[in-house]
């Protein structure tokens, strides 16, 4: 897919959420200038674009917090009570499942976001590129390449936004865990698609990895069907399998991993325990919760079941991460 990247910072409309919709284009500049309401509660931004477009589609919701047909990347910021721009906070860049086709955007976006916000962290919703008609869209490298440029945004102009740039990570959901897991894994493999790209020297690295119910390797049998044909296409080569198998990918430099699956779910948790095994064989800090009950897609919703403890035992994990100041670098 010949994807142009062509991000432009002044371009970027950041509508407040306790603003007029559709603001002005402003100055990179005003980032400095961003302040909280004048209460201090938590607020968030609009949508801003990465400048990353692939189609020009009409963007439907399918159904009460799903979307599909998104042809153009974006952010959405949720900043923390007592938030400043003079802050070192961790952000959590955040990728919605729906088998690349589509995006469960309020449950496994919006809401974790507002999580990360309410444990003091920048939460950072990424509108990636998908399409449940156009399967061009939500092809490899697409997502990948949004992924990567929401950890660049964020990181080149944390300055601005009270994020420390060495805590930075991602979290992802069943298909979305799949996109956190390879920007993980895949951090500083070179695109083509990439080379006019003006913030490609900024680092693309998560400083840590949450791969909630992911889908992880491309191996039949043990993959998801619908995840594997939308993100490699109708007649992958099997390199091409290879590369967005993530436990095939991991390395000595692919950051700290947490992992949640239930033993119930119908994306096998073979996906897990095989991330898992590959980060301990590099040398990976990696732990993996594995619970008896919760199936699928549950994102933080109490239904009951086992998986219900996983949001305790992320913000446990997290902790630990920042004790040890995320052992990245």
């Amino acid at each position: 897919m010949n994807m142009k990247l062509a991000f432009f910072l002044p371009a970027l409309l950041l509508a407040f959420a306790h603003a007029p919709a559709g603001g002005a284009p402003f100055d990179p500049s005003a980032l400095a200038a961003l302040q909280p309401p004048a209460e201090h509660g938590a607020f968030h931004s609009g949508w801003i674009s990465l400048g990353l477009k692939a189609a020009d589609l009409k963007e439907k919701q399918v159904s009460p917090g799903h979307i599909t047909d998104v042809g153009e990347a974006q952010i959405q910021l949720y900043f923390p009570a007592g938030w400043g721009p003079q802050d070192k906070r961790a952000a959590l860049c955040i990728f919605p499942g729906g088998g690349y086709a589509l995006q469960a955007i309020e449950k496994e976006g919006v809401r974790i976001a507002r999580w990360a916000a309410e444990h003091g962290m920048v939460g950072v919703v990424v509108k990636y590129r998908v399409s449940g008609e156009n399967n061009a869209i939500g092809m490899f490298p697409g997502p990948l390449l949004d992924a990567r440029q929401a950890l660049r945004v964020t990181r080149r102009h944390a300055s601005a936004l009270g994020v420390d740039p060495r805590r930075i990570g991602v979290i992802g959901f069943s298909a979305g865990g799949h996109l956190a897991a390879m920007a993980a894994t895949l951090w500083n493999r070179t695109l083509p698609e990439e080379e006019d790209n003006p913030l490609k020297s900024v680092s693309a690295r998560p400083d840590f990895a949450m791969l909630i119910y992911p889908v992880i390797t491309m191996a039949p049998g043990t993959t998801h069907g619908g995840t594997r044909s939308k993100i490699l296409g109708p007649d992958p080569t099997p390199a091409l399998a290879e590369l967005c198998s993530a436990e095939r990918q991991v390395t000595a430099q692919t950051p700290p991993v947490f992992l949640v699956h239930a033993l119930d779910d119908g994306v096998a948790s073979a996906n897990s325990r095989l991330m898992e095994q590959a980060c301990r064989k590099k040398g990976v800090p990696v732990t993996l919760r594995l619970y008896s009950k919760g199936g699928h897609g549950y994102g933080m919703e109490k239904r009951g079941n086992p998986t219900d403890q996983w949001p305790k035992d992320a913000e446990k994990w997290l902790g630990e991460q920042e004790n040890n100041a995320f052992e990245t670098r």
